[in-house]
């Protein structure tokens, strides 16, 4: 059975009493008091607010609706760069959008036919687990030369800026990023809604243990490997949503060097798509097929994706000459991550 790290989070201030349960006592009354002039009304408490608690596997409320230019207006973005931009709308990917997984929106704008300004803005409450200081040092180090970043925090929020440039340096990055996050913070102040992250059954996992789990259950000899995630690494809004997500990915190996990849995304049921089935995995567990693709080795196969209703993971695509198929996999491995 694999490990899990249960995150609590503290919403007593959703509640209207204790959260200790208290034995009932009988308390004798006082006598009426009887009004007298000087007597004053006492105040009205002030309601207490509430703030919303977004479930373990529900996507959290989308900064700015999503839209970049409320991040920052074409006129912010002039005199940030000095010259206009243009925001540029290609998505990267069609995946799971690991961005909005961590309450966060990432904007990039072009000037000069360079993608020179890259901005991403996160609540606090979506990073909270992330050690700001330890993402992407390479990026945000003082001898960065490409695709400079600084992440910065100010008044509940996390702004990370990179900039691109023939000369943009590290310095650029500093004096980009002092005018970018008051601008982009005081805009999402202005229509966001906080909230906290409620991190139940977020799971994170020893490759080892996993690939243990799985042979034994398959009754095959499987190496459960870590790898290394990335072969072109994201920008560094990019690592620090990933680690929101407790990102983790492992390899399971045969003894000949064939393997399968399990990636998982924390909290990201919401990312699984439509057309899931239980057929075939334990509850809670649902899926559907990956098409068949090819892998970065060139190796050809199908793969999963599957969810416990917390956690999104994806079986990479499964070669024949693992000697299993893709469902008898799946289900061993969705085994071993339930508790």
């Amino acid at each position: 059975m694999s490990s899990r790290h249960v995150v609590a989070v503290a919403v007593a201030i959703l509640i209207g009493g204790s959260l200790t349960a208290c034995a009932s006592q009988e308390v004798e009354a006082a006598p009426p008091s009887e009004p007298t002039a000087s007597q004053t009304p006492a105040p009205t408490p002030t309601p207490t607010p509430t703030v919303l608690v977004v479930g373990p596997g529900q996507r959290p409320p989308a900064l700015f609706d999503g839209d970049c230019d409320q991040m920052l207006s074409p006129e912010e973005v002039t005199a940030v760069l000095g010259r206009p931009g243009t925001l540029d709308t290609i998505q990267a990917s069609t995946g799971y959008n690991v961005m909005a997984g961590a309450g966060g929106l990432h904007c990039v704008w072009v000037a000069d036919n360079v993608d020179g300004l890259h901005v991403a803005v996160f609540p606090e409450s979506g990073v909270s687990e992330v050690d700001l200081a330890a993402v992407d040092p390479d990026r945000v180090g003082d001898d960065c030369t490409w695709y400079c970043g600084v992440v910065s925090r100010q008044d509940g929020y996390v702004v990370v800026t990179n900039v691109n440039g023939i000369d943009a340096r590290h310095d650029d990055a500093v004096r980009t990023s002092a005018l970018v996050t008051p601008l982009a913070v005081a805009n999402a102040r202005a229509t966001a809604e906080p909230w906290i992250r409620d991190r139940t059954g977020w799971c994170e996992q020893d490759c080892a243990q996993l690939g243990a789990e799985v042979s034994a259950d398959l009754g095959m000899s499987l190496t459960g490997e870590e790898w290394g995630i990335y072969i072109d690494p994201p920008l560094t809004a990019g690592l620090l949503a990933d680690e929101a997500a407790r990102f983790w990915a492992c390899r399971l190996v045969d003894d000949a060097g064939q393997y399968a990849e399990v990636w998982a995304h924390s909290g990201a049921a919401w990312g699984a798509g439509d057309g899931l089935s239980s057929s075939g995995l334990p509850a809670p567990w649902q899926g559907r097929a990956v098409e068949e693709e090819m892998r970065n080795d060139f190796v050809r196969g199908s793969g999963r994706r599957m969810t416990d209703g917390v956690n999104l993971v994806t079986l990479s695509p499964v070669p024949i000459e693992l000697g299993v198929d893709v469902g008898t996999l799946a289900t061993a491995v969705a085994a071993a991550l339930t508790p």
